[in-house]
This record gives structure tokens, C-alpha cells and sequence, in this order.
């Protein structure tokens, strides 16, 4: 009896392992999402979206905020986290930004980099009641503040919303006023409080205010114009060359700690990717303007460094993370 007992005690952990290793029985808890953004922000509202259509893949999820630093907070918490797949986090291209900057600790080799979730426009935005109408209404009045323009953006210097504001001004020749804000809730709320002057934020997160007629889209930075706003001008169009380093895109994906275990990270990356191309993650999308292709593998994490690059070329071109 005590051999029996002994060997049993014995193949435990290589029991364990080998569960882990093939991914049985996972998951056998809920899995906690960080949304790396405040409550309302664009990352939010996609996540929450996301938890039922997850529930009916058998992943149970727990979203779980964690603003501050631009994601690095929340982020920070996803690459110490045990990588048993029970962490995960909803990233952007702007830690992607951050990390290739040296500006913070966190390195790209700390994730795993699994599933596009979202691409996402930017656009240019001010309050219904602001007395630029158009663009080049707007452009003007840049130009005659002689850097009295505040521009409000979801996230800290070197976020993609913060390097299309330094882009726009230095394609006018001017100085401006830069508010970062811990999601754009809190920059919707300050531009409609007068605050502010104009927000960069993403359609996702400013579509209801738009419909409700209180914030006036003026352009987007995409490189054509969105089919879910086919009258919105791009910046191209007034003659503003917004990539002048090639393009940039504003993405949100899923990423979790390095080292996951394989059959793990395939049993997530599976439902994540069924989630993002159900129908009704596809029509969430479609009526808040955003692509999701939902994209992995080894093309996603190309993807990823590709963006990294691009995104240090320009930062150090314009100086996007030297201090003010």
C-alpha cells in the first residue's frame, strides 16, 4: 500500500504538467481580463462587449480596470502575472509605442502577443457647441492661437492619439496645449465642459455622443475615409500629410504574460478569435466603425514588431518622447 501511495505522490506533478501542457481541464475558473483603461473608455467598452460572446466559447471572463501610464499600470500587472493563462489583458499599439521608446521597463518579449481585437481610426473631434464647423474652420483657428489650441487624448505622451496631435501641429507650424486623460470618458467629459478645445479619440468610444448630437467630428487620421462616416474628411484631403513616417494604425489586441503554456495560449487564443468574428462582434463593429480581423499567429506578432518600428521612427523624428 505505501508503494502505491508513494508512486501516486510521485506522478502528481508530472501529472500536473502534463495537464497544463495539454490544456485539460482549462479553464477550470474564471479568467481575469485587465482592461489596462478607466471604466467608458473605448478598451472598456470592447471588453465588456466581449464577455458574453467569450462565456459562449467556455471562457469565463472578469473584467478588471487598471488605468494609468498610458496602459503601463495595467499592463505591468498582465507580464508579472503567473502566464497559467488565467491573466490576460486588452493591449494597444501604444504600450507597443512605449516599450520600443525605452521610455519605460516593460519589454515586448514580457507577452505573448495573441489576437487583433480591434483596428481603430482616429478621429478629430470637438463639442457640438465649439464655433468650428469644418476643418479648415478649425485649422484656422490652430494657426491664430499661436499655441493656445488644447487637444485632449485617452493616454500620456507617446500614445498614437498623443503623436497624431505633435504631427498636426508641427504640420501648421505651431505650438499647442496637450491634456492626456486616463480613458476618453474623461476627455468626452472635459471637452463638453469647455475645458478643453478638441479631443483625438477613436469612433468606438465617441460614436453615441456623436449620434446624440454633442460632439462634432471634424477628420479622421485614417488613411481613407470610414465607411461609417463617409461625409468625415481625411486630413489628407486638407493637405495634411499625417504618416509623413509611414503609416501608423491604432490597434487594440489580447496579449498575457510570456511563456504560456502552448495548448493554453491555443485554447484562449481559439475563443477570443471566435468571439471577434461572431456576427454579433462583427455587427458591434461595423456600427462603431472599427475593422476586427481578429489576426494571430506569427503574422500578428510580425505585425506587432513592424508597429514597434514604425512608431520609434517617428517618436524620435519628432521628438515625441523627449520631455515638454
Amino acid at each position: 500500500m505505501f508503494e502505491i501511495t508513494r508512486r501516486h505522490v510521485l506522478a502528481a506533478p508530472a501529472l500536473l504538467a502534463a495537464s497544463g501542457a495539454t490544456g485539460q481541464g482549462f479553464p477550470g475558473r474564471e479568467i481575469r481580463m485587465i482592461i489596462p483603461w478607466a471604466a467608458g473608455g473605448g478598451t472598456d467598452i470592447i471588453g465588456r462587449r466581449l464577455q458574453p460572446l467569450l462565456a459562449a466559447q467556455g471562457l469565463q471572463v472578469v473584467v478588471d480596470n487598471a488605468p494609468g501610464g498610458s496602459s503601463v499600470v495595467g499592463m505591468q500587472r498582465v507580464a508579472a502575472a503567473r502566464a497559467d493563462g488565467y491573466t490576460i489583458g486588452l493591449a494597444s499599439t501604444s504600450i507597443l509605442a512605449l516599450m520600443a521608446s525605452g521610455t519605460i521597463a516593460l519589454r515586448n518579449e514580457q507577452f505573448d502577443n495573441m489576437v487583433r481585437v480591434s483596428e481603430d481610426p482616429m478621429l478629430l473631434l470637438v463639442s457640438a457647441h465649439s464655433p468650428w464647423r469644418d476643418l479648415p474652420a478649425y485649422l484656422s483657428a490652430f494657426r491664430e492661437k499661436r499655441g493656445g489650441m488644447s487637444i485632449g487624448v485617452s493616454g500620456t505622451r507617446g500614445t498614437v492619439s498623443h503623436i497624431f496631435s505633435v504631427v498636426l501641429a508641427k504640420a501648421l507650424g505651431q505650438d499647442y496645449i496637450f491634456s492626456g486623460y486616463p480613458g476618453g470618458s474623461r476627455a468626452i467629459a472635459d471637452l463638453l465642459g469647455g475645458h478643453i478645445d478638441s479631443v483625438i479619440l477613436k469612433p468606438n468610444e465617441t460614436m453615441p455622443q456623436i449620434r446624440e448630437g454633442q460632439l462634432r467630428p471634424l477628420a479622421t487620421f485614417a488613411p481613407q475615409r470610414l465607411p461609417l462616416l463617409p461625409d468625415l474628411p481625411t486630413f489628407q484631403e486638407a493637405g495634411i500629410d499625417v504618416f509623413p513616417y509611414g503609416p501608423i494604425t491604432q490597434m487594440t489586441y489580447l496579449a498575457g504574460p510570456a511563456g504560456m503554456p502552448p495548448a493554453i495560449a491555443a485554447r484562449i487564443n481559439g475563443g477570443f478569435r471566435q468571439a471577434v468574428l461572431s456576427a454579433e462582434f462583427q455587427a458591434f463593429a461595423a456600427e462603431n466603425g472599427f475593422p476586427a480581423d481578429g489576426l494571430s499567429g506569427a503574422e500578428f506578432s510580425k505585425l506587432c514588431s513592424d508597429v514597434q518600428t514604425a512608431m520609434l521612427a517617428v517618436g524620435n523624428n519628432l521628438g515625441v518622447f523627449n520631455p515638454e
